[in-house]
């Protein structure tokens, strides 16, 4: 028979992978409260008068961004990874970032 004790040690310890440990109940439960508040300003921003159109899509984008990295480091576990894995899911995600900027850059120059 096993030890109820043992299951129960067992269960509080973090979490092993191949890869290292994974976040904790309250660590989740953080993320959660922080992406609900990262909607709240977002929701803020988008109601706020005042706000110029190019601030608001500019705090807007920082915003998801913000969002984005947080459940790909937490909720899908990159925090944890290899060096390489993730910098092979940050690169795709990176340089159309860039090339969306240099097009954005260009458009700009060429209407002035």
């Amino acid at each position: 028979m096993s030890d109820p004790h043992a299951e129960t040690a067992h269960a509080s310890a973090p979490r092993q992978s191949a890869h290292g440990s994974h976040a904790t109940r309250k660590q989740y439960f953080v993320i959660f409260f922080a992406l609900a508040l990262l909607t709240l300003l977002e929701v803020g921003v988008a109601k706020a008068p005042g706000i110029g159109k190019h601030s608001m899509l500019l705090a807007l984008v920082l915003l998801a961004v913000t969002k984005a990295a947080l459940v790909g480091l937490f909720f899908m576990h990159l925090k944890w990874e290899t060096k390489i894995l993730q910098w092979m899911v940050l690169i795709p995600l990176v340089l159309p970032a860039i090339y969306a900027v240099v097009l954005v850059a260009d458009a700009m120059a060429r209407r002035t």
